[in-house]
């Protein structure tokens, strides 16, 4: 199957056009865990922050990002520049041992080039009891995506990367966690409008990067055909919340 390489530093130049924060995620991460002021908290994977940025907002406790792009944490950077953003790779994180209280990844695990070994890492700079949050989904909510109706190449790209949940599971048992657990959330209905347009068009999705040029030509015309029909869009976007305890 035809794939391409991402460049992350050259996607940090458009992604907040295409991609912002969640709050409804993050407030049911932190529906999972509980944090105090004297708490730290790294966010795995953090891009240009928005996630990151939004849970700071909310708890009092010491918020951390990590990114591997330069260009994704300047990006992090200009937006807030009194949380600490920290350049390194998922599989080599500078913390001490036993460290650091919590730590999340939203949709993440799909673009880490060695998962075991980031797990393992996890694990290692967790403290005892601590708590480590996984925002992914399962191959079945990957088949539901919208993008896989109009770009069907995405959703077997992603199959590739997505690790199943029960691989997930495996892995962190392997690491040393305990306490494994799987929470899903289906949020509510959404129309999709211009702004799902304009995101497909910007290739705004990292698996539109992963397909062919002709599957994503194609799919782009399918989708404009149905905008131009007036077609109702649909769209429940539903996650999987891996949850582990060390």
């Amino acid at each position: 199957m035809f794939k391409k390489t991402i460049d992350y530093d050259k996607v940090s130049k458009v992604y907040d056009k295409v991609r912002e924060g969640n709050p409804e995620m993050v407030h049911q991460i932190l529906d999972g865990v509980s944090l105090s002021d004297s708490s730290l908290v790294l966010d795995v994977g953090c891009g240009t922050g928005n996630n990151t940025l939004l849970l700071a907002s909310i708890v009092q406790a010491n918020v951390i990002g990590l990114d591997v792009s330069q260009g994704m944490l300047q990006k992090a950077y200009e937006k807030q520049s009194q949380i600490l953003f920290v350049q390194a790779p998922a599989d080599c994180i500078p913390f001490a041992t036993e460290s650091v209280d919590f730590v999340f990844m939203t949709e993440v695990l799909h673009h880490l080039p060695d998962i075991p070994t980031t797990i393992h890492e996890i694990c290692r700079i967790l403290k005892r009891s601590g708590s480590f949050c996984i925002v992914t989904q399962s191959h079945k909510q990957i088949d539901r995506r919208m993008t896989s109706r109009f770009f069907p190449a995405s959703a077997a790209v992603d199959k590739e990367r997505y690790p199943d949940i029960d691989v997930i599971e495996g892995l962190l048992f392997k690491a040393g966690f305990s306490g494994v657990n799987l929470k899903e959330y289906t949020y509510s209905p959404v129309r999709l409008g211009v702004e799902y347009l304009e995101t497909v068009t910007n290739r705004g999705f990292s698996m539109l990067h992963k397909i062919s040029n002709d599957d994503y030509e194609k799919g782009l015309e399918d989708l404009k055909v149905a905008f131009q029909q007036n077609e109702v869009l649909m769209y429940s976007a539903d996650y999987s919340f891996v949850w582990a305890t060390k």
